[in-house]
């Protein structure tokens, strides 16, 4: 009789056990998962141009997905909760507009109250009609630009400068990004 209960009980732990491990599996998905996928979005969205991990830094850790872009490179959102329910909001704008008319000397950072544009003069023209400067703004729709870390948005602006230019085969060097 003993070895009879002990089949049960050892039946009943395992069914336990794998429900614990179910459980903890699907969490670690959604947690890990999720992020995963949000950078994926995030590579996809902005073209490249700005650093996902920086980015999901920068949404607070949350989930993102993209919006229709309209006029920008992208446009990304991220899951909030309002009044106990979760859905995307924007948070994230990023534009990248080539100039032939550059002004050397000119201010490479520039600021609004949710913007940050960095200024990549390129020390030659990007060939023959390429463009003599890249104007790269990085925005956050509802918030601050000094939300997050000091000098986080200033930095994905400066990344995204970076890395565009070097697309458009524009050589440019920038100042480290400001702390605001």
């Amino acid at each position: 009789m003993a070895g009879a209960g002990t089949g049960r009980t050892g039946a009943a732990g395992l069914v336990a056990v794998l429900a614990v491990v179910a459980v903890s599996g699907w969490f670690l998905y959604d947690r890990f998962g999720g992020r995963s996928q949000s950078r994926a979005t995030i590579t996809e969205a902005c073209e490249g141009l700005v650093d996902p991990g920086a980015l999901m830094r920068f949404a607070g850790g949350r989930k993102v997905g993209a919006e229709p872009p309209e006029d920008r490179v992208c446009l990304l959102s991220r899951e909030v909760t309002f009044e106990g329910e979760e859905r995307m909001d924007a948070f994230f704008s990023l534009w990248v507009v080539p100039s032939g008319d550059a002004e050397p000397g000119g201010r490479t950072f520039e600021f609004t109250a949710r913007s940050v544009t960095v200024t990549a003069t390129c020390a030659a023209p990007a060939r023959s009609t390429g463009p003599t400067a890249l104007r790269v703004t990085a925005g956050t729709e509802f918030e601050a630009a000094t939300r997050g870390e000091p000098g986080a948005l200033p930095g994905l602006a400066r990344e995204a400068a970076l890395r565009a230019a070097a697309r458009a085969g524009c050589e440019t060097v920038l100042p480290p990004a400001p702390k605001l």
